[in-house]
């Protein structure tokens, strides 16, 4: 029996659902199962009121992952996602959505680290003591972020930028000696409503520096006819610069209000990888944007 590979970015599944194994949200281990060989980043986002926050939702999420490892397991290197696959489970790595959740500090990225997290995006939607935020005042990366990408990077953490403001992004590429990504960030010449997507010149960037994006399935980043064609469109665009190696999967889900017509959750990506082989691209291609390009940005940075 072939399956179609799945590797994704970034979702909201823990702080949204709370149970991993079946839940009515758009993503959960049990349907995450259909694919092979399967990858999924968890990310632990807490806004103001969620109660217990980044304390609560990581040991969670870690429990939750204990709970279920005859489906997932716990990765925290390339070595084991491939271990991982290699047992037919689940690849789960852990991400947090915005560093002020363990205090924007060295020595909380350090104890976050050591608690399986792989990947934090500098800022989540404000701005934080590291980086100005897209949808907040639009500052830089301060002292204090170079100092926190640096060690990050050191460390081998992921510094994933979806969040933060493009004065920011382009700081960080600036300061960083390994590979960094948009976890989950569209085209804005496709979709300029955002400030959350990302322009020709920073995807162009990210290709040069050996990072990438991830398609996010929000349907308002999406824009444009905001179905399953538009979500092609977005890759075959980030393709047209270059980005055969840099764009994979960042669906966002749980994390988002609208999903495009034709994808009402993860049981549904397959339509947009048979979409993509109906557009005549190689199947090798489609499995790179589906999986390995994804692997191989981690595994140069993990």
């Amino acid at each position: 029996m072939m399956y179609t590979p799945y590797f994704d970015a970034h979702c909201d599944t823990i702080t949204a659902q709370e149970h991993l194994r079946v839940n009515n949200g758009h993503l959960d281990l049990t349907r995450l199962s259909a694919y092979g060989p399967c990858a999924q980043i968890f990310a632990v986002c807490c806004t103001e009121d969620m109660a217990g926050g980044y304390r609560t939702y990581l040991p969670l999420l870690r429990s939750e992952l204990e709970r279920n490892q005859d489906l997932a397991i716990l990765c925290r290197s390339a070595e084991d996602i491939r271990k991982a696959i290699s047992a037919g489970k689940i690849a789960a790595l852990i991400a947090v959505e915005g560093a002020e959740h363990f205090g924007c500090t060295i020595e909380g990225l350090k104890t976050a680290y050591d608690n399986g997290v792989r990947s934090v995006n500098l800022t989540w939607n404000h701005d934080n003591a590291l980086a100005g935020a897209a949808m907040d005042t639009g500052s830089g990366l301060t002292e204090r972020g170079r100092a926190f990408v640096r060690e990050a990077q050191e460390l081998g953490v992921m510094i994933d930028l979806s969040h933060v403001s493009e004065r920011a992004f382009w700081d960080v590429l600036e300061c960083s000696q390994r590979p960094v990504y948009a976890s989950h960030s569209d085209s804005w010449s496709l979709c300029p409503d955002f400030l959350r997507n990302l322009t020709d010149a920073q995807f162009t960037a990210l290709v040069k520096q050996g990072g990438g994006t991830g398609i996010n399935l929000c349907a308002d980043f999406i824009g444009m006819t905001r179905d399953l064609a538009a979500v092609v469109a977005h890759i075959e665009h980030f393709l047209s610069l270059g980005g055969e190696k840099a764009v994979f999967l960042g669906t966002d889900f749980d994390g988002i209000w609208e999903t495009p017509r034709g994808i009402s959750g993860v049981e549904d990506m397959e339509k947009l990888y048979n979409a993509l082989l109906r557009r005549n691209y190689p199947e090798a291609l489609v499995q790179d944007i589906f999986f390995n390009n994804l692997f191989c940005i981690l595994e140069r940075t993990l």
